[in-house]
């Protein structure tokens, strides 16, 4: 980015790199055996090749203020946390931000196809001094997960040379797939996002009544519910019959004793609890009438701990690694 001959300093600059984000990111790599070991043969777009292989050493590429920056995809103490044990340091929070500060709030949530889990076969080179390299692979499994789920391959034998990265990309990439069902945006004032920059968390809390994308179902015209999560108790719900003119209606479902109102209905059930969210900020941006559009992907938190729960069960108790 700020060699003029051998790379892109005639088009990016040293004035348009943030050097201390870089140095960071570098000690963090270092720390934790994540090196990138390969050749660049063809012509490349730029920021499409640092956004992707950033990712395989878990980084977040950044433009931040015009100035290219790497940042780790994690939270760090020092910026040289050893990731063997990544559970050592909490997120801090840099925002928080309710329904009085914020407005058009929109969510959107992964489609089930993009939530499937899945299995992660990892290509990569492993070198011989004074020899020939030879591509490994390595199948990483969660152990919450089935030993039936799909295989998905990553290759990553052009460039990566260190066993110990190629199961941390595995073990970050199954965690996003099982636990990271929705991303938001909205909009604020420029005052309450002072300090918060892409990469930082925030906390959302909102009161406003909505409903969960996955507790839903419909009930047959002789009263089974067929839902894909197993609802039990009264639930207080939106039904609507099809082919009707009544419109959707609300009312109580008795899980266990079906009232003759709701056959041959669909319905889902209402949650008029107070979210309180943790994300992770990816993108800040000019918005309408001088407002400040943020949007953010969900980073759970474990409940009891407080730590990322994409974190979580990195040691050997946590996934099956076979090969290597």
């Amino acid at each position: 980015l700020t060699d003029s001959n051998l790379g892109a300093g005639a088009l990016v600059g040293v004035s348009s790199v943030n050097k201390d984000d870089m140095e960071d990111a570098a000690i963090f790599c270092q720390k934790n055996n994540f090196y990138w070991d390969g050749t660049i043969s063809s012509r490349i777009n730029l920021r499409d090749f640092i956004f992707e292989h950033a990712g395989y050493c878990l980084l977040d590429f950044t433009i931040i203020g015009g100035k290219f920056s790497l940042r780790p995809s994690i939270p760090v103490e020092n910026n040289q946390i050893d990731i063997s044990n990544p559970v050592s340091v909490l997120p801090r929070i840099k925002a928080l931000f309710t329904d009085g500060n914020i407005k058009d709030l929109k969510v959107s949530f992964l489609e089930p196809e993009e939530r499937q889990t899945f299995r992660a076969a990892v290509l990569y080179r492993q070198e011989t001094a004074n020899g020939f390299p030879e591509v490994k692979s390595i199948l990483v499994r969660s152990r919450s997960s089935s030993e039936t789920d799909p295989i998905e391959t990553f290759d990553l034998s052009g460039f990566c040379t260190s066993l110990q990265q190629a199961k941390y990309f595995a073990y970050y990439a199954i965690n996003l797939r099982r636990l990271v069902d929705h991303g938001l945006t909205f909009q604020t004032a420029p005052q309450y996002i002072e300090g918060l920059a892409p990469g930082d968390y925030f906390r959302l809390v909102s009161e406003v009544t909505h409903t969960n994308r996955y507790r839903n179902g419909a009930v047959t015209p002789n009263g089974k519910i067929i839902s894909r999560d197993d609802l039990t108790g009264t639930l207080d719900v939106y039904y609507w019959t099809p082919g009707t003119t009544t419109g959707i209606q609300e009312g109580q479902l008795n899980t266990s004793n079906v009232s003759s109102a709701f056959f041959g209905t669909l319905f889902t059930v209402k949650n008029t609890t107070t979210e309180n969210k943790v994300y992770k900020c990816e993108s800040i941006s000019y918005g309408e009438d001088g407002l400040i559009e943020v949007s953010g992907s969900y980073a759970p938190i474990d409940t009891n701990t407080g730590q990322l729960s994409v974190m979580q069960n990195w040691d050997a108790g946590g996934f099956d690694v076979t090969g290597g």
